[in-house]
């Protein structure tokens, strides 16, 4: 227990792990950045240091594929996926917004059971990807997403790529 307060679970599945593993070996730069945020979070999770815990923010658009899951911003364009009820904490994923967005694409209708007796966590993935229970206006987004991400990738050839990324390979070569 912590001061009077309530006991916080801090559960870490072992792709979190990952995650973090990879962004820590990225020497400088804002994905290491962002794992040492990671770090910090959970220390303030943890030691119940409310003053640093209130720094971090959550995203502005909340997150209805997996039910109870929080995107937390980390450092430019880094994110922190987990799901928190009540006071349990599971931390899932790690990575940049993109890597956020597939990684949470993949794992729609997530869920969790917790064991009473051990407080074992078991994570519980949803063969079916229902979307029935998100709201319209959710529904609706997602149509206008998939569309507008099908049209850019129509659009895109060789040589658009090349001309994207031509400035990148002349940095390197010097």
């Amino acid at each position: 227990m912590r001061d009077n307060k309530q006991e916080i679970f801090v559960y870490r599945t072992a792709q979190f792990e990952r995650c973090l593993d990879d962004l820590r070996r990225e020497r400088g730069g804002f994905a290491a950045m962002a794992a040492k945020k990671v770090d910090e979070f959970i220390s303030c999770l943890v030691s119940g240091d409310e003053q640093t815990r209130k720094k971090f923010s959550y995203t502005w658009n909340g997150e209805h594929r997996i039910k109870h899951c929080k995107k937390i911003d980390l450092v430019g364009a880094y994110r922190l996926v987990l799901i928190q009820k009540d006071d349990r904490f599971i931390f899932l994923y790690a990575g940049s917004h993109d890597d956020c967005f597939r990684w949470i694409e993949r794992n729609k209708g997530l869920r969790y059971e917790v064991d009473q007796a051990t407080y074992n966590i078991s994570i519980v993935r949803d063969a079916r990807n229902d979307t029935a229970e998100f709201p319209e206006d959710v529904l609706e987004e997602k149509k206008f997403i998939e569309r507008y991400e099908e049209e850019l990738m129509q659009q895109l050839d060789d040589d658009l790529l090349t001309r994207i990324f031509s400035g990148w390979r002349k940095k390197d070569q010097n």
